[in-house]
């Protein structure tokens, strides 16, 4: 027993980073903005930065950003990334309250923007807000497009800013790699706008809750997933149905939900997104979705291989998953110096020879600075020219065969 709860926690040690903490930036501490917060570009962004107290949803301490001259962003590009493939089927909560607008006397509809560094969206709320009028809670869905229609919920929609095509949406949502808030209206800089609360959390439209249980067979080398409901509503009444749920498994198989749990088998390894819809007759209401991964154990032959020690403590196994991880966070390259000002190298090494690419892309999208290089193997670098670079925040993207890493740089003045 021991021995099987040993490969199985070994099995998972790849799925880590898929099951981090969701994000939540309430601002409380004025020391630390939020936590990885800041102005783009900096040294100010044009936003003047302070903090107020209190909201009147929670209670408790909110960002407040004054529009300057220019494009006026604060953002994240630490906390948010890869929001698509960490939390799929979850929702992305913000609080605004508006408190001046310029006098402009146009509808203001709060938004927020993501972007990848190659593609950026705005969700767009629905909702008016004037000077004054209080604060509102606004939630955007962290979903795919569905035949071609990017998602939207009641509290407003998506827009791809930079895009007409769905798929660019679809990999920038998995592959995000900024949020970004402003509180620029109009043209003139008057404008201030509180912000608070940008979590991730569960869409609260789900009238039921699932759990997703994993357990994996070092015998068969199949993976069992086990889909249960927590409160749901089982009840109907004559014209007007329960809902209903569908599971789609992520291996291209789908099954209804029988209550209170529902199973599946997995033969193959892999990474699987495990989504269950709620719907409402035809309408779809919400869906949630959980992500794992395992990979199959190798069992050694008594003839030819050595006996497998199994951990007889729980810091032994702590030591296996602390050095698992540091292995899995290791960088496909590093930037040298980074903050840089007249150049920076990017060293990083190669199994064999091939043609390298570097792409230098700013905060809008834009790929300022692009090269390919024909490297040989082993340790090499590529030396980048940033001197006629702007001060901000930009991100290198190193594309080698099929492989595309991504890091930011920070070009400081």
């Amino acid at each position: 027993m021991v021995r099987i709860y040993f490969l199985a926690i070994y099995l998972l040690l790849g799925c880590l980073a898929l099951n981090a903490q969701a994000p939540c930036s309430d601002f409380n501490a004025s020391s630390n903005s939020g936590g990885n917060w800041g102005p783009s570009p900096a040294p100010n962004g044009n936003v003047s930065v302070n903090f107020g107290s209190a909201n009147t949803l929670d209670g408790s301490q909110y960002l407040i950003l004054g529009d300057q001259s220019g494009g006026s962003w604060y953002q994240n590009s630490t906390d948010y990334r890869d929001l698509g493939k960490r939390f799929l089927g979850q929702c992305l909560f913000f609080d605004v309250y508006l408190k001046n607008d310029s006098d402009s006397g146009q509808p203001y509809h709060p938004f927020i923007t993501i972007s990848n560094g190659v593609h950026n969206a705005t969700f767009t709320a629905n909702v008016t807000i004037t000077p004054g009028s209080g604060w509102v809670r606004i939630k955007a869905p962290i979903q795919l497009s569905s035949s071609g229609i990017l998602p939207s919920n009641s509290d407003g929609s998506w827009v791809l800013n930079t895009s007409t095509n769905p798929a660019d949406f679809d990999n920038m949502m998995m592959t995000s790699t900024t949020l970004a808030i402003s509180p620029d209206i109009t043209s003139t800089q008057q404008e201030i706008i509180y912000f608070d609360n940008i979590c991730v959390k569960p869409c609260s439209d789900c009238t039921a809750d699932f759990t997703l249980d994993t357990s994996f067979s070092t015998v068969t080398n199949t993976a069992n997933a086990n889909v249960t409901i927590i409160n749901p509503i089982l009840y109907s009444t004559p014209g007007n149905p329960g809902p209903t749920y569908l599971i789609d498994w992520g291996d291209g198989s789908s099954s209804n939900f029988i209550y209170p749990t529902t199973p599946h088998t997995y033969s193959t390894a892999g990474t699987y997104t495990v989504c269950v819809s709620e719907n409402q007759g035809k309408s779809s209401k919400c869906k949630r979705c959980f992500t794992f991964c395992y990979r199959p154990s190798v069992i050694p032959s008594k003839e030819s291989s050595p006996v497998i020690k199994t951990p007889s403590t729980m810091s032994e196994i702590e030591t296996i998953i602390k050095e698992e991880i540091r292995n899995n966070e290791q960088k496909d390259f590093f930037l040298v110096p980074n903050p840089a000002n007249e150049y920076v190298e990017l060293q990083t090494t190669l199994a064999g020879r091939e043609v390298v690419s570097v792409r230098l892309i700013d905060v809008s999208g834009k790929v300022v600075l692009e090269k390919s290089e024909n490297l040989d193997s082993g340790r090499q670098s590529i030396k980048l020219n940033i001197e006629k670079m702007n001060q901000g925040t930009y991100v290198v993207e190193l594309k080698s065969k099929d492989k595309i890493s991504s890091q930011k740089l920070i070009v400081s003045k």
